[in-house]
């Protein structure tokens, strides 16, 4: 028998006697963001934009265009295209992505190094950084020809982030020779920063303002508590390799490696002089480049990593400042994933024990069998939250059900996971006979009344029984770090606020 749906307009074949076949089981795969995007296609089969009648002409004319005067060429067909369009920049990263992080990289380096303005540059920088973030940095250079099909390379798109944030430190109208940036690109503006500060000051007295520069403060904002000299990576080629694809990583759940580089890049207490320095940042974006296992050749998640490790021992060689205090005690390093230190830098204990530790890990990562002692030391490191994207954070705001409303008394989503060898061996703790291995034990659940619990389901699946739940487990996974926590802030009670983000970008 026949019969239409509730519009009208489809038709479903029902068997009389017999129930409808079940929709086919979605699983993680299945979630947009695992989904092939419009503009990989284009990258695979025609990075050289031929097939467009606009960008194939353009991408032999900039070629062809001595250096120096490509910007000229880029603003005159962006003036011509109507690119300075939101829309049409969308529209157009859809046809020709290269071609478009081509021309907007070469307007954005022309507003900073040769108009002098940080503000106008950061706002090219920004529609840039949107597209070229789509492409893993390796994957980009490949398809830009390294060099040869397009003239942009991952390093001059870091290169550019990098001076585009350090230029922006300051804020306030400086003195009568040079305007200062009233904000700084995290927005942070001087009486922002006087209460930074002041909040170091035993007393809570407010600092002193600057009669002159110091660090990266200008004259006439409040003098910082402390000095950070950041490690560059144009001059350090170890660390260039280290941080990769700012635009990509910041993106994923560890991108706090990217977000406080930015942050000190951008801050007042940032100095160029290693000699007046208190501290010593090393950037890295190892968590995010190790996680995609094809950045470093024989390394992932399962095992430490020799040529990140080799790459760190590099770095610290080349420094003449390294050793200028105990294991690297006045040494501040990043560390997003649950990983910690010893997976990017195995050899960290015998090269920087004493450094300081911002990290989101206290505990042991379980692939790693050999590592019984965790990277984290109360006395001297901080444990700092993992990266959740703003468009997650609005979407469990606005989900997110009235607690009276909630019909699930508790959520779970993950994958089962022994605990660490060295508590137990994982062979000993493989299901959930086994206390200890605790998201077993919650998911031999799966299918009780009032419980939300299963495994490799799309996002959004997560979401819905995140935001309809009384409560949440978060047990241990690979670790304890886990994104998930971070998301339940956001999927309490009619938060449907817009939060702020760490992203100067």
């Amino acid at each position: 028998m026949r019969r239409p749906t509730l519009d009208g307009s489809l038709w479903t074949v029902l068997a009389v006697g017999q129930a409808a076949a079940p929709a086919p089981r979605k699983t993680l795969q299945d979630d947009p963001a695992f989904q092939r995007k419009n503009y990989q296609e284009n990258i695979e089969k025609d990075a050289e934009c031929n097939r467009s009648p606009e960008w194939g002409p353009f991408r032999a004319q900039l070629l062809q265009t001595e250096e120096d005067m490509r910007v000229e060429l880029a603003y005159e067909k962006m003036m011509e295209w109507g690119l300075e369009n939101v829309t049409k920049v969308d529209e157009q990263s859809k046809i020709c992505l290269l071609g478009l992080v081509a021309m907007q990289f070469y307007f954005a380096h022309m507003l900073l190094f040769e108009v002098g303005s940080v503000e106008a540059a950061a706002d090219a920088f920004r529609m840039m950084d949107e597209h070229s973030g789509a492409l893993h940095p390796d994957l980009l250079d490949q398809a830009a020809g390294y060099g040869k099909t397009w003239p942009i390379s991952a390093d001059a798109l870091d290169s550019l982030r990098r001076a585009l944030l350090r230029a922006s430190a300051g804020g306030g109208t400086g003195g009568p020779d040079r305007r200062r940036r009233f904000k700084n690109a995290f927005g942070l503006h001087d009486e922002d920063w006087s209460q930074v500060w002041g909040s170091w000051r035993p007393t809570g007295a407010a600092p002193e303002r600057l009669a002159g520069p110091w660090g990266a403060a200008q004259a006439g904002a409040p003098k910082p508590s402390f000095r950070v000299f950041v490690y560059d990576p144009d001059t350090m080629p170890a660390l260039r390799a280290l941080t990769r694809g700012g635009s990509f990583c910041k993106h994923n759940q560890w991108g706090m490696e990217v977000a406080l580089h930015d942050w000190f890049l951008a801050c007042p207490c940032r100095t160029d002089d290693p000699e007046e320095a208190d501290f010593f940042f090393a950037p890295h974006y190892t968590s995010c480049l190790i996680n995609h296992a094809d950045t470093f050749t024989g390394c992932d998640t399962k095992q430490l990593c020799g040529p990140t490790t080799a790459l760190f021992q590099q770095a610290l060689s080349s420094s003449a400042y390294y050793r200028r205090m105990d294991g690297g005690r006045d040494h501040i390093f990043v560390w997003g994933s649950g990983m910690a230190a010893d997976g990017p830098f195995a050899t960290w204990r015998d090269w920087v024990p004493n450094a300081i530790f911002l990290m989101t890990e206290p505990e042991l990562w379980n692939p790693y069998k050999e590592v019984v002692q965790a990277s984290y030391a109360p006395y001297k490191d901080i444990l700092v939250p993992g990266r959740i994207t703003v468009d997650d954070m609005i979407a469990l705001g606005k989900m997110a059900k009235p607690f009276d409303e909630r019909s699930i008394l508790g959520h779970f989503i993950g994958w089962p996971r022994p605990p660490h060898p060295s508590v137990m061996p994982p062979e000993e703790c493989q299901n959930s006979s086994c206390p200890l291995n605790v998201r077993s034990v919650l998911l031999a659940r799966k299918g009780e009344e009032m419980l939300h619990v299963d495994v490799d389901v799309p996002y959004m699946e997560s979401f819905l029984g995140l935001t309809s739940s009384l409560f949440c487990f978060v047990p241990r996974g690979k670790s304890a770090w886990s994104s998930r926590f971070f998301q339940t802030f956001f999927a309490g009670e009619g938060v449907v606020e817009k939060p702020g983000s760490i992203s100067a970008f």
